[in-house]
Protein backbone atom coordinates (compact mmCIF):
# COMPACT_ATOMS: atom_id res chain seq x y z
CA UNK A 1 0.00 0.00 0.00
CA UNK A 2 1.00 3.54 -0.87
CA UNK A 3 0.39 6.52 2.06
CA UNK A 4 0.44 9.84 0.95
CA UNK A 5 0.70 12.89 2.70
CA UNK A 6 -0.87 16.23 1.45
CA UNK A 7 0.20 19.24 3.76
CA UNK A 8 -2.13 21.99 2.88
CA UNK A 9 -1.34 25.65 4.34
CA UNK A 10 -4.40 24.93 6.99
CA UNK A 11 -4.87 21.31 6.86
CA UNK A 12 -3.43 18.11 6.33
CA UNK A 13 -4.48 14.73 4.86
CA UNK A 14 -3.51 11.46 4.61
CA UNK A 15 -4.36 8.77 2.17
CA UNK A 16 -3.77 4.80 2.09
CA UNK A 17 -4.18 3.17 -1.67
CA UNK A 18 -3.55 -0.02 -3.11
CA UNK A 19 -3.74 -1.10 -6.03
CA UNK A 20 -5.12 2.27 -7.29
CA UNK A 21 -8.09 1.70 -5.23
CA UNK A 22 -8.74 4.16 -1.77
CA UNK A 23 -8.55 2.31 1.47
CA UNK A 24 -8.77 4.69 4.00
CA UNK A 25 -8.56 8.58 4.10
CA UNK A 26 -7.98 11.71 6.86
CA UNK A 27 -8.19 15.16 7.21
CA UNK A 28 -6.97 16.86 9.58
CA UNK A 29 -7.41 20.77 10.70
CA UNK A 30 -3.63 21.17 11.06
CA UNK A 31 -1.60 22.55 8.06
CA UNK A 32 2.11 23.68 7.13
CA UNK A 33 2.61 24.98 10.70
CA UNK A 34 2.10 21.16 12.34
CA UNK A 35 5.61 19.64 14.34
CA UNK A 36 7.07 16.73 12.03
CA UNK A 37 7.11 14.71 15.50
CA UNK A 38 3.57 15.30 16.28
CA UNK A 39 2.70 14.77 12.30
CA UNK A 40 4.82 11.53 12.73
CA UNK A 41 2.66 10.39 15.60
CA UNK A 42 -0.58 10.83 13.57
CA UNK A 43 0.47 8.87 10.39
CA UNK A 44 1.76 5.75 12.86
CA UNK A 45 -2.02 5.86 14.58
CA UNK A 46 -3.53 6.14 11.03
CA UNK A 47 -1.43 3.36 9.25
CA UNK A 48 -1.42 1.03 12.38
CA UNK A 49 -2.20 -2.79 11.53
CA UNK A 50 -1.41 -1.42 7.55
CA UNK A 51 1.30 -2.67 5.61
CA UNK A 52 2.62 0.65 3.93
CA UNK A 53 5.48 0.04 1.04
CA UNK A 54 6.29 3.65 0.32
CA UNK A 55 5.03 7.12 1.53
CA UNK A 56 5.05 10.18 -0.65
CA UNK A 57 4.31 14.15 0.69
CA UNK A 58 2.65 16.80 -1.89
CA UNK A 59 1.32 20.14 -0.76
CA UNK A 60 2.72 23.01 0.61
CA UNK A 61 4.62 21.28 3.50
CA UNK A 62 5.71 18.92 1.59
CA UNK A 63 9.69 19.83 2.08
CA UNK A 64 9.30 19.67 6.06
CA UNK A 65 8.24 15.92 6.14
CA UNK A 66 12.62 14.24 6.16
CA UNK A 67 11.06 10.57 6.54
CA UNK A 68 9.01 10.25 3.08
CA UNK A 69 10.49 8.12 0.16
CA UNK A 70 9.02 10.59 -2.78
CA UNK A 71 8.22 14.21 -2.72
CA UNK A 72 5.92 15.47 -5.41
CA UNK A 73 4.90 18.70 -6.80
CA UNK A 74 1.04 19.34 -6.21
CA UNK A 75 0.28 20.90 -9.37
CA UNK A 76 1.25 17.43 -11.24
CA UNK A 77 -0.32 15.66 -8.76
CA UNK A 78 -3.71 17.85 -8.62
CA UNK A 79 -4.06 16.88 -12.37
CA UNK A 80 -3.43 13.30 -11.76
CA UNK A 81 -6.22 13.15 -9.08
CA UNK A 82 -8.23 15.18 -10.82
CA UNK A 83 -7.98 12.26 -13.67
CA UNK A 84 -8.75 9.57 -10.97
CA UNK A 85 -11.91 10.79 -10.44
CA UNK A 86 -13.09 12.07 -13.41
CA UNK A 87 -11.32 10.67 -16.61
CA UNK A 88 -13.13 13.25 -18.90
CA UNK A 89 -11.58 15.63 -16.92
CA UNK A 90 -9.95 18.67 -18.90
CA UNK A 91 -9.13 21.30 -16.17
CA UNK A 92 -9.37 22.17 -12.68
CA UNK A 93 -9.78 24.67 -10.19
CA UNK A 94 -7.88 24.62 -7.12
CA UNK A 95 -8.81 27.07 -4.38
CA UNK A 96 -6.09 26.79 -1.68
CA UNK A 97 -5.66 28.49 1.91
CA UNK A 98 -3.45 30.79 0.48
CA UNK A 99 -3.45 30.35 -3.54
CA UNK A 100 -5.36 29.79 -6.15
CA UNK A 101 -4.53 27.50 -9.27
CA UNK A 102 -6.41 26.98 -12.17
CA UNK A 103 -4.92 23.68 -14.48
CA UNK A 104 -5.70 22.83 -18.46
CA UNK A 105 -5.30 19.13 -18.46
CA UNK A 106 -5.29 16.38 -21.04
CA UNK A 107 -5.16 12.28 -19.78
CA UNK A 108 -4.32 13.68 -16.25
CA UNK A 109 -1.22 15.30 -17.45
CA UNK A 110 -1.01 18.71 -16.69
CA UNK A 111 -0.44 20.97 -19.97
CA UNK A 112 -0.53 24.45 -18.53
CA UNK A 113 -1.50 25.94 -15.28
CA UNK A 114 -2.05 29.96 -13.62
CA UNK A 115 -1.09 30.21 -9.98
CA UNK A 116 -2.76 33.31 -8.60
CA UNK A 117 -0.62 33.57 -4.83
CA UNK A 118 0.08 37.01 -4.95
CA UNK A 119 -2.73 38.18 -2.68
CA UNK A 120 -4.49 36.23 0.10
CA UNK A 121 -8.29 37.67 -1.77
CA UNK A 122 -10.11 35.04 -3.67
CA UNK A 123 -8.08 31.96 -1.65
CA UNK A 124 -9.65 29.85 1.19
CA UNK A 125 -8.18 31.57 3.92
CA UNK A 126 -9.51 35.22 2.86
CA UNK A 127 -13.37 33.15 2.61
CA UNK A 128 -12.51 31.71 6.27
CA UNK A 129 -11.47 35.68 7.52
CA UNK A 130 -14.81 37.07 6.02
CA UNK A 131 -16.49 34.20 7.71
CA UNK A 132 -15.13 34.96 11.07
CA UNK A 133 -15.75 38.67 10.77
CA UNK A 134 -19.27 38.12 9.88
CA UNK A 135 -19.55 35.92 12.89
CA UNK A 136 -21.32 33.24 11.02
CA UNK A 137 -21.82 30.27 13.28
CA UNK A 138 -24.64 28.54 11.08
CA UNK A 139 -23.73 26.06 8.27
CA UNK A 140 -22.19 28.85 5.92
CA UNK A 141 -23.88 26.93 2.72
CA UNK A 142 -27.28 28.70 4.11
CA UNK A 143 -26.06 31.86 3.64
CA UNK A 144 -27.83 32.67 0.38
CA UNK A 145 -29.30 35.95 -1.22
CA UNK A 146 -30.16 37.08 -4.75
CA UNK A 147 -28.60 40.40 -3.70
CA UNK A 148 -25.35 40.89 -2.90
CA UNK A 149 -22.88 43.70 -1.67
CA UNK A 150 -19.74 44.59 -4.29
CA UNK A 151 -16.79 44.15 -2.54
CA UNK A 152 -14.34 46.79 -4.92
CA UNK A 153 -10.90 46.06 -3.33
CA UNK A 154 -8.68 43.57 -5.11
CA UNK A 155 -6.56 43.24 -1.52
CA UNK A 156 -7.76 41.09 1.04
CA UNK A 157 -7.30 43.42 3.80
CA UNK A 158 -8.75 46.76 2.20
CA UNK A 159 -11.75 44.17 1.48
CA UNK A 160 -11.96 43.65 5.07
CA UNK A 161 -12.38 47.31 5.68
CA UNK A 162 -15.11 46.99 3.09
CA UNK A 163 -16.90 44.02 4.95
CA UNK A 164 -16.52 46.21 8.25
CA UNK A 165 -18.15 49.14 7.02
CA UNK A 166 -21.05 47.51 5.40
CA UNK A 167 -21.77 45.59 8.58
CA UNK A 168 -21.96 49.64 10.58
CA UNK A 169 -24.27 50.25 7.77
CA UNK A 170 -26.46 47.55 8.56
CA UNK A 171 -26.18 45.30 5.26
CA UNK A 172 -27.46 41.74 5.49
CA UNK A 173 -24.80 39.18 6.39
CA UNK A 174 -26.47 36.84 3.33
CA UNK A 175 -25.56 40.45 0.89
CA UNK A 176 -21.96 40.71 2.54
CA UNK A 177 -21.19 37.05 1.84
CA UNK A 178 -22.98 36.31 -1.48
CA UNK A 179 -20.44 39.83 -2.44
CA UNK A 180 -17.68 37.70 -1.20
CA UNK A 181 -18.33 34.84 -3.30
CA UNK A 182 -18.84 37.12 -6.28
CA UNK A 183 -15.16 38.73 -5.76
CA UNK A 184 -13.50 35.25 -5.27
CA UNK A 185 -15.26 33.86 -8.48
CA UNK A 186 -14.33 37.45 -10.12
CA UNK A 187 -10.78 36.27 -9.73
CA UNK A 188 -11.06 32.73 -10.79
CA UNK A 189 -13.17 32.97 -13.85
CA UNK A 190 -10.66 34.88 -15.85
CA UNK A 191 -7.84 32.43 -15.26
CA UNK A 192 -10.28 29.51 -16.64
CA UNK A 193 -11.66 31.73 -19.66
CA UNK A 194 -7.82 32.14 -20.57
CA UNK A 195 -7.72 28.72 -20.57
CA UNK A 196 -10.80 27.88 -22.31
CA UNK A 197 -11.42 24.77 -20.25
CA UNK A 198 -14.47 22.21 -20.38
CA UNK A 199 -15.27 19.30 -17.78
CA UNK A 200 -13.51 20.92 -14.98
CA UNK A 201 -12.56 19.71 -11.67
CA UNK A 202 -13.13 21.78 -8.33
CA UNK A 203 -11.32 20.63 -5.46
CA UNK A 204 -10.36 21.59 -2.08
CA UNK A 205 -11.90 22.46 0.92
CA UNK A 206 -13.87 25.52 -0.80
CA UNK A 207 -15.58 22.97 -3.22
CA UNK A 208 -17.39 21.99 -0.20
CA UNK A 209 -19.55 25.59 -0.38
CA UNK A 210 -22.73 24.95 -2.24
CA UNK A 211 -23.43 28.47 -2.60
CA UNK A 212 -20.07 29.56 -4.24
CA UNK A 213 -20.27 26.93 -6.36
CA UNK A 214 -23.81 28.13 -7.76
CA UNK A 215 -22.13 31.46 -8.15
CA UNK A 216 -18.96 29.84 -10.44
CA UNK A 217 -21.55 27.38 -12.15
CA UNK A 218 -23.48 30.84 -13.00
CA UNK A 219 -20.57 32.68 -13.79
CA UNK A 220 -18.89 30.02 -16.37
CA UNK A 221 -22.31 28.60 -17.50
CA UNK A 222 -21.38 25.10 -16.85
CA UNK A 223 -21.45 22.33 -14.12
CA UNK A 224 -18.62 21.37 -12.16
CA UNK A 225 -17.36 18.25 -11.65
CA UNK A 226 -16.67 17.42 -7.60
CA UNK A 227 -15.18 14.44 -5.80
CA UNK A 228 -17.24 12.95 -3.15
CA UNK A 229 -14.62 14.34 -1.06
CA UNK A 230 -12.89 17.18 -3.10
CA UNK A 231 -10.26 17.39 -0.35
CA UNK A 232 -7.88 14.65 -1.08
CA UNK A 233 -7.68 14.71 -4.98
CA UNK A 234 -3.96 16.22 -4.73
CA UNK A 235 -3.39 13.27 -2.22
CA UNK A 236 -4.77 10.69 -3.84
CA UNK A 237 -2.70 12.35 -6.77
CA UNK A 238 0.54 11.95 -5.07
CA UNK A 239 -0.52 8.10 -4.19
CA UNK A 240 -0.90 7.44 -8.14
CA UNK A 241 2.46 9.29 -8.73
CA UNK A 242 3.95 6.73 -6.67
CA UNK A 243 2.38 3.60 -7.39
CA UNK A 244 3.78 4.48 -11.07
Amino acid sequence: MILGIDIGSTTTKFVLMDNNNIVDYEIKNLGVVVDENELLNMIEEFKKGRNVEKTVATGYGRHKISFVEKVVPEVIALGKGANYFFKEAEGLIDIGGQDSKVLKLKDGQVVDFILSDKCAAGTGKFLEKCIDILNLDKDINEYSSKNHSKISSMCAVFAETEIISLLSKKTPKEEIIMGVYDSISNRIIPMVKRMKLENIVFSGGVAKNSVLIKVLEAKLEKKLLIPKEPQIVCCVGACLLALS
